[in-house]
């Protein structure tokens, strides 16, 4: 809508100042809403329109400096819509039409008399009010995109409803939820305001916001949504009221079925932890910081023998007693929130008896300050079991001594073997006498056992059995056959899984069953061993740094049967709830896509998985992002049963790649939003110079060339920020010379004083070596000389130009920075990037003979 009573600020430009103060007399006589500025000339109109605000623009043709399409060419460049109307004494169709082409409002041709000040003012005021229409319009359009932008963003489903309850207007999120399109929505009937009276015994309560007689109904409710699935929804519905009267209702509403499942999962796992606690076979206490007790459970008050209200109040070194409190806190004070710290100590109970206890300290936030959760486990029996295992260890070395049992050592790499002496004498030999190899036992074994004992060795580095153990013969010295027992183990492999060393031992079975007694003994010792060794590798999986999980195959899916800590832990979910679940139902949609339809799991089973990325959903609903890796799981007959997978977080690195794709997505769209117009301007400053000749065309040009460069270095500094990772070794004094080359250098020298070789991006240190040296060139003049040397950690750059002075050293690598008013001031800060990228330490100083010195350290040279 248009305020006719609002100024009119016209700027009137007649080279005659007596006629331009005339004609602003006559028209702001005519209308008292016009206000005119006179100037004398298009140069002195320019001017007055950076000091002054104006409407609208009156302008003579015929003006010494600039006619008044050229003026008019000038004003557009600066105000494109700016009312601008031809007011000539020079009337002909040759300058309507060249006004019109350059886009003139209005042309009036001077007359005698003073009539036409009515016209020129009647002309000025259509012609203002136009233009203010306008601006109001595109303002009103604009307004109407953001609200429109606004609604489409909120992560909320937003619609307005008829009095019949259907859709008039829906939001992109609303529709998405109804997976369907906004425009397919409108005209529906909605399901929640039936829905919404069903609840309510109490009226109508929608025909009552329409009414007048509600200002908003608000509360939650459950249902069937057609197109969607059963929801819980928040909503919030209030009138939508135009001019005083209710046209509808406007409607805001939220899912949030998966808060109130997280909700109720809290509560049931709430309830199981405080039941872990209370019931776990371990001693569990939390104290504070400074060590006093605030909670321990019912195994902790069964090892004291005391009640909970005894111990709780207690300090934690009135129970330790290998450690006094001043260890105690240094230990904590040391502890990160989340850190575990695995010892083992010795308490004491308040009747004085002592045991021993493996102890999982963590600390844990809380409100009020940091707890300590102590996790303690009574191992006497363990202790008692490893003095056994030590005297067992000690007996089986002296009986391998003693009872004449040949051992071998088998370097499978090699056929190497190591014998000794009993394994000799056993077959009347000297250990002298037999050769340390492989065929030492193979032409001694009798030609009809080898296959079977050949096979036997085979099932059992293939992993099809636990030990190698055969009964076969052998001849002695004296040719005579003798029955042995040969039991042995792989026990090493390479990374590929092949067996690469073997020991074993001879039994003399054929004097005494004394010596298969001796074996079975043997045997059980090794199995022992073999069970603490898979419990130390059970450890090392519980507690390795990266995510691990075990799966079986049902149906082809994978199901859950075991995963280590840091896997539940980085999901938010317990252990135990992850056990039997399936591995999809914690990928997002596009990752189970790729583990399921598209085959990942299967390849994994068939051992053609290398590393995929995958996105796990933690219980509060973060995405962590990560690189997966998973092999095939066998049992014991070679059957591929499952895999196991490696999850290695990747969030932050995955979010400093999209910020780099951002940061280039931003550079693209200002190259694009420039150089358009940059390139009109030249088209229009080339029909110009067909026209007409003018020194400002020349300045035009050279303005036109300083925005190319402002635009080539603005993207230069936008995407330089990345980090350098196309590093090789580069020779610097090659580089140098290359750069010189490429840079307009006139009559200035360059000296080369290194011979370094260092690792960098040779594209990039290109552009750090051209900056620097057209900085020298620009600021130093004709004659200036550039100087790269070396430097203990880095290289040098300096000139002999006239340095930078005292005040701006601080602020020299700042965006804009430039003492040379051609300059870009995108330079040096296109140069400090490019060091920050490749991890190096910029600084500038004073030169050997005063100029600018550019010093690069923290550089890494490349190997000789």
């Amino acid at each position: 809508m248009n305020d006719s009573s609002a100024t009119i600020r016209v700027l009137h430009v007649d080279d005659e100042p007596d006629f331009a103060d005339m004609a602003a007399s006559f028209v702001e006589r005519e209308d008292d809403h016009i206000t005119v500025h006179t100037a004398t000339s298009a140069a002195a109109g320019l001017d007055m329109l950076k000091e002054v605000t104006v409407d609208c623009i009156v302008s003579d043709y015929e003006m010494p400096d600039q006619d008044g399409i050229e003026f008019l060419e000038t004003v557009r460049d600066e105000y494109p819509a700016l009312p601008f109307i031809l007011y000539t004494g020079k009337g002909s169709e040759a300058v309507a039409s060249d006004a019109i082409s350059a886009g003139v409002t209005d042309y009036l041709q001077k007359e005698r008399g003073t009539d036409h000040y009515s016209i020129l003012a009647n002309r000025i005021t259509n012609a203002v009010e136009s233009y203010r229409s306008q601006r109001q319009l595109a303002e009103r359009n604009r307004a109407l995109r953001r609200y429109k932008h606004m609604i489409n963003s909120m992560q909320e489903a937003a619609c307005i409803y008829d009095e019949d309850g259907r859709f008039v207007v829906v939001n992109e999120y609303l529709a998405e939820w109804y997976d369907t399109t906004p425009v397919a929505l409108e005209g529906d009937e909605s399901n929640l305001i039936p829905a919404i009276r069903a609840q309510t015994d109490d009226g109508d309560p929608y025909q009552a916001l329409l009414d007048g007689r509600r200002d908003e109904i608000q509360g939650e409710i459950e249902g069937e949504f057609p197109g969607h699935g059963r929801a819980v929804l928040e909503y919030r519905l209030t009138p939508l009221t135009v001019d005083g009267a209710v046209e509808g209702v406007v409607s805001v509403a939220r899912d949030v079925t998966d808060r109130k499942r997280r909700e109720e999962r809290l509560k049931q796992t709430t309830a199981r932890l405080e039941a872990l606690f209370e019931n776990s076979p371990d001693m569990i206490d939390i104290h504070t910081a400074d060590g006093t007790i605030v909670d321990v459970n019912q195994q902790f008050c069964e090892a004291f023998n005391q009640p909970k209200d005894e111990l709780v109040g207690q300090q934690v070194w009135e129970i330790d007693q290998e450690r006094d409190a001043d260890e105690l806190r240094e230990l904590w004070d040391g502890m990160n929130v989340g850190d575990r710290i695995e010892l083992e100590t010795e308490f004491e109970t308040g009747d004085g008896t002592r045991f021993p206890v493996e102890v999982h300290l963590t600390r844990l936030p809380v409100d009020g300050g940091d707890r300590f959760m102590v996790v303690s486990r009574d191992i006497t029996e363990r202790k008692q079991r490893l003095d056994e295992i030590k005297t067992l260890k000690e007996r089986f070395e002296l009986a391998i001594e003693g009872a004449n049992v040949g051992v071998w050592d088998w370097d499978m790499t090699s056929d190497e073997v190591e014998f000794n002496e009993q394994w000799a004498e056993m077959l009347g030999y000297t250990l002298d006498e037999l050769e340390p190899h492989l065929r030492t036992w193979e032409t001694r074994v009798h030609p009809d056992d080898i296959d079977d004992v050949t096979a036997a060795f085979d099932a059992h580095s293939q992993q099809q059995t636990e030990y190698y153990d055969t009964e076969h013969r052998m001849r002695t010295a004296d040719g005579e056959w003798k029955w042995i027992r040969d039991l042995g183990k792989v026990v090493e492999r390479n990374e590929d899984g092949e067996p690469i060393r073997a020991v074993g031992i001879h039994l003399d079975i054929d004097d005494s069953k004394q010596y298969q007694r001796e074996l079975e003994r043997k045997t059980e010792e090794l199995e022992e061993l073999t069970t603490r060794l898979e419990a130390q590798y059970q450890t090392l999986f519980e507690e390795a740094p990266v995510m691990a999980v075990v799966t079986r195959a049902e149906d082809g899916r994978p199901i859950i049967e075991d995963c280590n800590n840091q896997f539940a832990e980085t999901l938010k979910i317990e252990r135990e709830a992850l056990v039997g679940t399936d591995l999809t139902e914690l990928y997002t949609p596009d990752s189970r896509e790729r583990l399921i339809e598209a085959g990942g799991y299967e390849r994994s089973l068939n051992d053609e998985f290398t590393r995929e990325p995958r996105e796990l959903v933690t219980a509060d609903g973060e995405v962590v992002e990560t690189v997966l890796r998973a092999v095939p799981r066998k049992d014991t007959a070679g059957d591929v049963i499952g895999t196991m997978a490696m999850y290695v977080d990747i969030t932050e690195r995955e979010e400093a790649k999209r910020a780099n794709e951002r940061l280039e997505e931003f550079a693209s769209i200002v190259s694009h939003d420039l150089r358009n117009p940059l390139s009109v301007a030249s088209g229009r400053l080339e029909l110009a110079r067909e026209d007409c000749e003018s020194p400002h065309l020349a300045a035009v040009a050279r303005a036109h060339e300083r925005m190319e460069t402002l635009i080539e270095d603005l993207l230069t500094l936008a995407r330089e920020g990345e980090s350098a990772t196309e590093t090789k070794p580069v020779e610097l004094a090659a580089v140098v010379a290359e750069c010189w080359e490429t840079v307009d250098t006139g009559e200035a020298s360059l000296a080369l004083e290194t011979e370094q070789t260092i690792v960098a991006d040779e594209v990039r240190l290109k552009q750090l070596f051209e900056n620097l040296i057209r900085n020298a060139v620009e600021h130093g003049g004709s004659a200036v000389t550039v100087t790269v040397g070396e430097l203990e950690k880095g290289f040098y750059i300096e000139d002999t130009g006239p340095g930078i002075p005292d005040a701006d050293v601080e602020t020299v690598f700042e965006v804009g920075y430039s003492t040379n008013a051609e300059g870009t001031g995108f330079g040096l800060s296109i140069v400090r990037q490019i060091a920050e990228a490749h991890g190096w330490d910029l600084h500038v100083t004073r030169g050997s003979v005063g100029g600018a010195r550019f010093e690069i350290t923290g550089v890494e040279f490349a190997a000789e």
